[in-house]
């Protein structure tokens, strides 16, 4: 039969046989990592390999699985006038000053027709947010995959080569 002073004298024992395999433990991991790290590299030897370049080929872990389409289907038949400019497809020709002392931009798209935006006018996936003196900023209006409706500012410069700017 074991007596408690015998099961005392074993916890103490394995105790500290615990304590020297982990302190031993611990100095052949540093002596490991210091000779690890005095060692030279040798010549024609491929370079540190980051984990970015270790992943090549899989996924990223921490990025959504669902694919967002950043380009909207757009219809076969768009309505007419403004409303049918889709901004990805606008061309700026140039910004004039109007009489009310307002930016109007001179805008066409694949139809080669002249269409006049100001600030606010809705567009087939946006509007006008601001004209300048050279740019005209949209804001566009995207559905996720998800089916969230998101925004993001387009900015579009006036086209080089062309003559239709005046201050």
């Amino acid at each position: 039969m074991i007596s408690a002073q015998m099961i005392r004298t074993m916890q103490m024992r394995s105790g500290k046989i615990m304590i020297i395999l982990l302190a031993s433990t611990i100095a052949m991991g540093e002596s490991w990592l210091l000779a690890q790290a005095t060692q030279a590299p040798a010549a024609g030897t491929s370079p540190v390999r980051t984990p970015s370049a270790q992943r090549a080929g899989r996924r990223d872990p921490f990025q959504a699985i669902v694919i967002r389409s950043q380009q909207q289907e757009i219809p076969a038949q768009l309505p007419p006038g403004l409303r049918g400019l889709v901004i990805g497809q606008i061309r700026v020709q140039g910004i004039v000053r109007g009489i009310n002392n307002e930016w109007i931009a001179v805008a066409d798209n694949n139809t080669n027709r002249a269409y006049f935006l100001r600030e606010r006018d809705e567009v087939w996936n946006g509007v006008v947010s601001r004209i300048t003196a050279d740019a005209v900023m949209f804001q566009e209006r995207m559905t996720d995959a998800n089916g969230r409706t998101n925004t993001r500012d387009v900015e579009k410069k006036i086209e080089q080569g062309t003559t239709g700017r005046r201050r």
